[in-house]
């Protein structure tokens, strides 16, 4: 195969040579015919460039085939069978177990040589299929043995061309797997990079403040060659020049390469495949469903973790990533219980209207808008219990021969009800808690009111205070105050 393109290329150069020799005075149109020519060249090259790494994939793939395949007529001809755990090295691992990474095979058999694996990244049994990908166990640091490395379509070293525009030579890197998988092994890896290879002559990445080259992380933003001069921007420089970019941050892997060639000069690139190495740390106890899904659980369920002071319940659902929403839920914490609720309100002038909902005229809080302080009613927002509380000042005018107050916390849901009540004497027939009378004083005589009650309220029903007066009105001046908070919602 790699004969016969070499062959057509050949052929093709030559008809393309011929072209130019004897065009070289040619009309505007016949010039335009041969540049027309050198795009189709271009783009043919790179068509059966990506085509021979996809072609040489597969021949590994057959040869990992065929040596199995001689190994067990070699068993055979012997005339027993293998063990189980040898029948095939790139199962490596327990029977029917396809482990995630290049580093959980060598941690299951160090013996293991470097070559094609199949790994799943993503968990097995769920989410994408398993990719293969080349498994580099040799290395003189520990961390470093089980690297992984995941194929692409750009590989090789392709030529960028003759375009002028910034950015106008524009190529996608197709990865031989998903990108579900490529995220997965990312986040199960201690460390993960990509290198750029360019070979230059007076082919710029910057010049004269344009950025002509860049390249595109995973989710299509752009980011440029960090802005250095390097000796492809010197023009004058003749010799060819070998550029090295390293990408290790999390917007891997690259997904698009742009270069540019706006002097004439020589550009080819090349970009190395992902890889992956290490295993990411976890706690020895877990703390959330990502650690347990880093240590390998897949199981969609229930979970106990530990949290900042007790263990806590959540429910995992492994078949989503870590990033993903419902990846996570803590049972009866904020994930599952909705919003907060508790408020303080304030009245600042002086009330004497009787059996109707005193208004406020201040919010000292209010989180979850679950009071209407000019109204002054309280609208439960879930069912559940509640603590109220009032605190206000009764006034009795000097010389009126005595008054009452009385003060009534009322709740409306099915049937309107009164909660609890305060008295300063005895009215209706209602239980004196407490009492103060003055009579024949010409003196002002305040006297405090506090209302108290825990209360479980379904979802819509209405709380508010209220009052009776005889010869007495509500002191104001940021004394009467009205509190409440959710204690424990029903869920």
């Amino acid at each position: 195969m790699g004969r016969d393109l070499s062959g057509t290329i050949r052929s093709f150069l030559i008809i393309l040579a011929l072209s130019t020799c004897c065009f070289t005075t040619a009309p505007p149109d016949l010039q335009a015919r041969v540049e027309q020519l050198e795009k189709y060249y271009v783009e043919i090259k790179e068509h059966f460039e990506a085509k021979i790494i996809d072609l040489e994939t597969k021949v590994v793939r057959l040869e990992a085939k065929v040596e199995k395949q001689d190994s067990l007529l070699a068993d055979l001809k012997k005339g027993h069978k293998p063990l189980k755990e040898n029948v095939d090295i790139n199962q490596h691992r327990r029977q029917n177990a396809t482990l995630r990474t290049c580093h959980e095979i060598h941690v299951a058999n160090p013996s293991y040589p470097s070559g094609m694996y199949w790994i799943d990244p993503d968990g097995q049994g769920i989410g994408d299929p398993p990719i293969y990908v080349y498994c580099e166990m040799e290395a003189e640091q520990s961390d470093v043995k089980g690297t992984t490395s995941i194929l692409h379509d750009s590989e090789s070293q392709m030529d960028i061309g003759n375009c002028t525009e910034p950015g106008c030579y524009s190529r996608p890197i197709k990865y031989y797997a998903s990108d579900r998988q490529i995220e997965a092994l990312i986040q199960l890896s201690t460390y993960c990079h990509q290198n750029i290879m360019y070979h230059c002559r007076k082919t710029p990445l910057n010049f004269d403040g344009i950025a002509y080259a860049w390249w595109n992380d995973k989710d299509g933003e752009r980011h440029e060659f960090s802005n250095r001069s390097t000796t492809c921007d010197q023009l004058a420089y003749t010799e060819g020049y070998d550029l090295q970019y390293v990408v290790d941050n999390v917007s891997l892997p690259i997904t698009r390469i742009h270069f540019s060639n706006p002097f004439k000069g020589f550009g080819q690139h090349q970009v190395s495949r992902l890889r992956c190495r290490g295993k990411a740390k976890t706690e020895a106890m877990p703390r959330s469903c990502e650690d347990l899904w880093r240590m390998g659980h897949n199981l969609n369920g229930i979970y106990s973790v530990k949290g900042a002071k007790q263990m806590e319940t959540v429910f995992c659902q492994f078949d989503k990533r870590p990033n993903e929403q419902d990846f996570q839920k803590r049972i009866g914490y904020q994930d599952i219980k909705t919003r907060p609720v508790y408020f303080s309100v304030r009245r600042f002038e002086r009330f004497s209207e009787r059996l109707i909902p005193i208004p406020f005229d201040y919010d000292v809080v209010n989180i979850g808008g679950a009071i209407d302080s000019h109204s002054g009613v309280f609208t439960a927002p879930f069912t559940g219990t509640y603590f109220f509380s009032f605190a206000g000042i009764a006034y009795f005018p000097g010389g009126g021969g005595g008054g009452s107050v009385f003060t009534f916390l009322y709740s409306r849901g099915v049937e309107e009800k009164i909660i609890s009540h305060y008295t300063l004497n005895n009215y209706l027939n209602l239980k004196i808690i407490s009492h103060y009378t003055l009579n024949n004083s010409n003196l002002e005589n305040l006297s405090p009111i506090t209302v108290q009650s825990t209360l479980r309220l379904q979802a819509g029903d209405k709380v508010w205070i209220s009052f009776i007066f005889r010869n007495a009105s509500l002191f104001g001046e940021k004394k009467t105050i009205f509190s409440g908070w959710l204690l424990e919602e029903e869920i």
